[in-house]
């Protein structure tokens, strides 16, 4: 339990990490560029990376059950985008976008990597008959 506390801690330090970064970033890269075209980038490049990634760290790092751990981790980082200014069902749907593709990343992450254990423990009982 207390692993699974942590994972969601992590992922939420991590997505909002991420986030702030890819904030310096688009900063960083602003000049000639318009507030549409920065956003544009923000909306369907870096947040579905950032969901990416944290569902890929969650997936590594998992035991068991990624998906909700994932998608409660990266639930503070999707309330930070929702504001009075923007039309409810067009944040809902973007956020449900990104948290399927963290929870997708973390489902696959999490496979892989117990495909990999399976594997090591299947190549060390074939060689000891």
């Amino acid at each position: 339990m207390a692993r699974r506390v942590l994972l969601v801690v992590m992922a939420t330090i991590v997505s909002l990490s991420l986030a702030a970064l890819s904030g310096y970033l688009l900063y960083t890269v602003s000049a000639g560029r318009s507030e549409v075209h920065l956003g544009l980038v923000a909306r369907f490049i870096i947040s579905p990376v950032i969901a990416i990634i944290t569902g890929v760290l969650v997936g590594l790092l998992s035991k068991d059950h990624p998906i909700p751990i994932s998608i409660i981790g990266l639930a503070p980082w999707m309330f930070n985008f929702f504001s009075p200014d923007r039309p409810t069902l067009a944040w809902l749907g973007s956020g449900t976008v990104w948290m399927a593709l963290g929870a997708i990343a973390a489902q696959h992450a999490f496979r892989f990597r117990q495909e990999g254990k399976f594997a090591k423990m299947a190549n060390a009982n074939s060689g000891t008959q």
